[in-house]
């Protein structure tokens, strides 16, 4: 990938700026990336992040091409001083034209031995089950949804398989280590049959550490955090996968709230 610009020029007079990220989910394209008209990156392959980019607040319009030709071209919303996520990828059927989808990315502090999670559904398939190490923690997770946590700093086996199915496993299992201090943001990307899954996974550093409060479940987009059960011997157990489901089990109030998809 040859990055020609990672920040945009703005207007002196302009109300404020926010950052973009911009997500290629489309396996099989190398996509050139275009915001209002100014080439950002060229050559940009499946799962590669472009930015941050800089621009100014208000409606923005990206543009990907592949090989000279339009592949999508929308316009996405950008707050003054916000952090903005936006996915290129497949709704859920796979043969179904490209979309957008955004996600504001939320910088706040966290515990300074927890880090924040996203998982973000943006595969060509249905509902799906996020499994962590072998528990379904979030259960129906449609397509352009997506789930936040904070949790303890540590590795996690995360998998995605059908929704109320344990096979086929259409990613994973795979190791996502979280750092403290950080935001990780997964996006599933590709579809099954033709054995394109993937991951795009990005981080942001977070500003200052807060408490040592437990970490709670902040923010949802889709999808049911899912009832453990746990042994005897996970309940005497202080592992990470216990405290995350421990905050799980208290915050069940998981706000409900789509992506924007363009």
């Amino acid at each position: 990938m040859v990055a020609l610009g990672a920040l945009i020029a703005v207007p002196a007079q302009a109300a404020g700026n926010g950052v973009l990220h911009v997500i290629q989910g489309l396996p099989g394209r190398t996509l050139d990336i275009a915001v209002d008209g100014k080439t950002v990156a060229t050559g940009v392959k499946a799962t590669e992040v472009v930015g941050p980019l800089t621009v100014a607040a208000g409606a923005r319009k990206i543009t990907a091409k592949d090989g000279g030709k339009v592949v999508i071209e929308r316009q996405v919303t950008v707050a003054a001083d916000s952090n903005l996520d936006v996915v290129i990828h497949r709704p859920a059927s796979p043969t179904a034209a490209p979309v957008i989808t955004t996600y504001v990315n939320k910088l706040a502090a966290v515990p300074r031995d927890k880090g924040a999670l996203r998982v973000a559904h943006t595969a060509a398939v249905g509902p799906a089950d996020i499994r962590v190490n072998g528990k379904v923690l979030f259960a129906n997770v449609a397509n352009g949804e997506s789930l936040d946590v904070v949790v303890p700093a540590g590795t996690y086996k995360v998998e995605i398989v059908p929704a109320g199915s344990t096979t086929p496993v259409v990613l994973g299992p795979l190791d996502l280590p979280i750092r403290a201090g950080y935001l990780t943001r997964v996006f599933a990307v590709g579809e099954p049959t033709s054995k394109t899954m993937n991951v795009a996974v990005a981080t942001l550093k977070l500003p200052g550490a807060g408490s040592e409060k437990p970490g709670l479940v902040n923010t949802g987009t889709g999808g049911q955090a899912a009832g453990l059960g746990l042994t005897e011997d996970q309940q005497g157990s202080s592992s990470p996968l216990l405290l995350l489901v421990g905050a799980l089990a208290l915050m069940l109030t998981v706000v409900v709230r789509r992506a924007v998809r363009r």
